[in-house]
């Protein structure tokens, strides 16, 4: 096995174990706030008073309610983030490609000049390819740069109104003082 093809299975390896990690993050956050939801829920409805004990507990419901939510849009984003990526790099691709054939392709001058033109059709139509291709890669760049930006936030609100979700009570009991009954 080549030095390349060594590097190129490593790389392949370790964005193997990064998407699953993406994934199980997603999940686990997903999860986690209906978990958490439905755990306090089931609390609050075995106390001596539940409705004062889902009032006391509304807030971290609402908190888990964005956990969800947010968890949803983390796969969203993450769907657009690599769709702009996968068509980046075909356009890219297609960029390069035209790019090399139309500078293998001899520039002619002649006169008269339309005689020139009709010899350059091919290059020229190769030339406007590479240019296009060059817009839509970089157009794709762009939103694969939003949705990897819009992804890190949705996954941090989520994370956050998890963490919060849990908080919310035990600041409450801890804290202030206030009691469950």
């Amino acid at each position: 096995m080549s030095q390349l093809e060594e590097a190129q299975r490593v790389v392949q390896n370790y964005s193997n174990l990064s998407h699953g990690y993406e994934k199980q993050i997603h999940v686990w956050l997903g999860i986690g706030s209906a978990g958490g939801a439905v755990a306090l829920t089931t609390l609050a409805a075995g106390l001596s008073d539940p409705n004062y004990a889902l009032v006391f507990i509304a807030p971290s419901l609402w908190s888990f309610l964005l956990g969800v939510v947010w968890a949803g849009l983390t796969v969203y984003f993450l769907r657009g983030r690599y769709s702009a990526l996968s068509e980046h790099y075909a356009a890219a691709y297609n960029r390069q490609v035209a790019g090399e054939t139309a500078a293998r392709q001899p520039l002619v001058f002649s006169m008269p000049e339309r005689l020139a033109e009709e010899f350059n059709e091919g290059r020229n139509k190769l030339i406007e390819k590479e240019a296009s291709s060059d817009a839509v890669a970089e157009a794709a760049w762009l939103r694969y740069r939003i949705f990897s930006f819009l992804w890190a936030a949705a996954l941090a609100v989520s994370t956050i109104s998890f963490v919060v979700g849990f908080a919310i009570p035990l600041v409450k009991i801890q804290f202030l003082n206030l009691t469950i009954q």
